[in-house]
């Protein structure tokens, strides 16, 4: 399963008998210390004997980066030894004093050019643009570690029309370190069964304690014995996420949509979609929060991408209640006109990245930006996001589905695909 957030071990390279070196060091750390991080911070060292010991110790941690603080100059080597002999991506965090920057610019040479993944950060210990830089790489290097020990689950397949999201398992692993596992659906008829009423229940009244649930109580009891059934299945397997085929199999052994368990932001993949389960959980690693999937319903002259979809994220509300649960009718490929119930958060007016990783060889992400200008919950949950370039966007497009996350993710998006070896694709 996925750990919460990023674990960072802070060594700082150099002595620190002067004040001054002290003074900025412990300013810097005060700051590190302010981010979503799991830090352990090591003790100053200044020898290549004692770096080395610590390498050791370091590398058994399970660590997804380093910081190392440059204290001073004539420490370039003790840099790169360290770097090097732990073997996990890097920032390097230079002063604008005694000689830290050029020291460590030697460091960061060396080990670019043996492959090792390395940034160096430069400015005073308050400069919030370089902590901002250095949390950024940090959470790259998180995403890219995580994307290597991930287990995705799949019930049913992609359905038909959705062309554009086949994939070779193969390939994706390869390239990504991703696994995907097909779950047989009487596995999950089997936990369905054994669901008592009182687990439903229980759930019920949690949500009605945080939510506007405006939807018909036997109806909510109803989708959610199918979530808790996933989310059991899922722990049971030790998935990180799933991907489920609703509209068809799922839908006709259960008559209901699969997908409340948006109301506790578990990570699911609709249709069957595998790589934009990938994105979300890109997202939620770069950003902390949830993101969506959704799809680009239509592009306006003037900019305005209106996207379309039945649900999303309960936490992606600013506040619980703004998250609706609510009955809805069910799309016109399913016959059966049940009514489905839905979690529709209110959508934050904010920037927000969309974008989508695809291809033969999983080997492209389409990115752009924009800000959220309005939403609708009434029959369906969507949202309008104005953008910079509409035709660019519809020249590039390459599926019905995308990735919205929170926040102008597209130089973390750029430096990731770098690392994958992915083509980064803006407009």
């Amino acid at each position: 399963m996925l750990n919460s957030r990023p674990s960072v071990y802070v060594m700082p390279v150099g002595s620190m008998d002067q004040t001054d070196v002290a003074q900025d060091y412990n300013s810097l750390l005060s700051y590190i210390r302010r981010l979503d991080f799991d830090l352990i911070v090591g003790s100053p060292l200044n020898d290549e004997v004692s770096l080395i010991r610590r390498a050791h110790e370091v590398s058994k941690l399970n660590l997804d980066a380093l910081i190392v603080v440059s204290l001073h100059g004539f420490t370039g080597h003790l840099q790169a030894l360290f770097v090097e002999s732990v073997g996990i991506p890097a920032v390097i965090w230079t002063f604008p004093t005694r000689y830290s920057f050029p020291t460590s610019a030697s460091a960061v040479g060396y080990l670019r050019e043996r492959g090792f993944k390395v940034k160096l950060v430069h400015g005073a210990p308050n400069d919030l643009r370089a902590i901002r830089e250095m949390e950024d790489f940090i959470k790259v290097a998180y995403t890219y570690r995580r994307l290597r020990y991930l287990r995705i689950g799949m019930i049913g397949s992609i359905i038909p029309p959705m062309v554009a999201s086949h994939f070779d398992r193969t390939i994706l692993k390869d390239r990504l370190g991703v696994d995907v596992e097909h779950v047989p659906l009487s596995e999950l008829i089997k936990v369905f069964n054994e669901l008592s009423d009182d687990e439903v229940l229980r759930k019920l009244n949690e949500i009605k304690s945080k939510y506007k649930v405006e939807a018909p109580e036997e109806g909510v009891k109803k989708a959610l014995k199918l979530y808790l059934a996933i989310r059991k299945l899922q722990e049971l397997r030790g998935l990180d996420a799933i991907a489920l085929e609703c509209y068809t199999e799922l839908f006709q052994v259960f008559n209901v949509n699969p997908c409340l368990g948006y109301v506790n932001d578990q990570i699911i993949g609709c249709e069957g979609e595998i790589l934009n389960v990938i994105g979300l959980i890109i997202a939620k690693c770069l950003t902390g929060k949830p993101a969506l999937i959704s799809d680009p319903f239509s592009v306006s002259h003037d900019g305005v991408l209106t996207f379309m979809h039945c649900a999303a994220p309960a936490s992606i509300a600013e506040d619980p209640s703004k998250t609706h649960v609510v009955l809805s009718e069910p799309p016109s490929i399913i016959k059966a006109r049940i009514p489905v119930v839905h979690c529709r958060p209110e959508i934050p007016l904010t920037t927000v990245t969309i974008f989508r990783l695809y291809g033969k060889y999983i080997d492209k992400i389409h990115a752009t930006t924009g800000t959220v200008v309005g939403y609708d919950l009434s029959k369906a949950l969507q949202i309008k996001v104005k953008i910079d370039n509409p035709r660019a966007f519809v020249d590039s497009v390459v599926g019905n589905h995308y990735v919205i996350a929170f926040g102008d993710l597209r130089s973390q998006l750029r430096q990731l695909s770098e690392w994958l070896g992915i083509k980064y694709i803006e407009t």
